[in-house]
């Protein structure tokens, strides 16, 4: 989720991408975050997927068969 106490998702996401362990695993945000600008900021933070709560299991499904290829 992009909205945690202590360390938002993004910034999170951040940490993750600088770690070789994770510098290409598929991150995917659940969040309630819908506005145009936050999912940039997921994306341009690495974020590989972006579902909006809240979501229907055939668009999660869908979102993790893109990520996965």
């Amino acid at each position: 989720d992009v909205n945690m106490p202590n360390m938002d998702g993004i910034t999170l996401i951040r940490e993750l991408r600088t770690l070789p362990a994770y510098k290409f695993t598929p991150i995917l945000t659940l969040t309630t975050e819908s506005t145009t600008e936050k999912k940039m900021e997921g994306k341009d933070a690495g974020a590989t997927g972006w579902i909006v709560k809240p979501f229907n299991p055939e668009k999660l499904l869908a979102t993790v068969n893109k990520v996965l290829g």
